[in-house]
C-alpha cells in the first residue's frame, strides 16, 4: 500500500519536519517498524493516512463556525 506497484506513478515529495518528529521516524526505521529508513517509515504513515481521509471523505466534510458567545 505503501508504493505504487510501478514506479513510473511515484512522485517526490521533500518535507521538513520537527526534531522530534524526525528522531521518532529514525527509531521506527530502526526498529524495523513500517520501514528500514525514516523516509520509508516517513512514506508508509504518510499515504496510509491519506488513503484513510479518502475513506473517510475527510475533503468534503465541514468544520462549522464557532457558536456565538453572549446572551444577556
Amino acid at each position: 500500500m505503501a508504493r505504487p506497484e510501478n514506479r513510473s506513478e511515484a512522485r517526490a515529495l521533500s518535507l521538513t519536519l520537527p526534531t522530534e518528529t524526525f528522531n521518532y521516524l529514525v527509531l521506527l526505521a530502526s526498529l524495523g517498524k513500517l520501514g528500514r529508513t525514516e523516509n520509508e517509515v516517513a512514506t508508509h504513515i504518510l499515504v496510509r493516512e491519506t488513503y484513510a481521509m479518502i475513506e473517510r471523505r475527510f475533503h468534503e466534510a465541514r468544520i462549522p463556525p464557532p457558536a456565538e458567545e453572549g446572551g444577556a
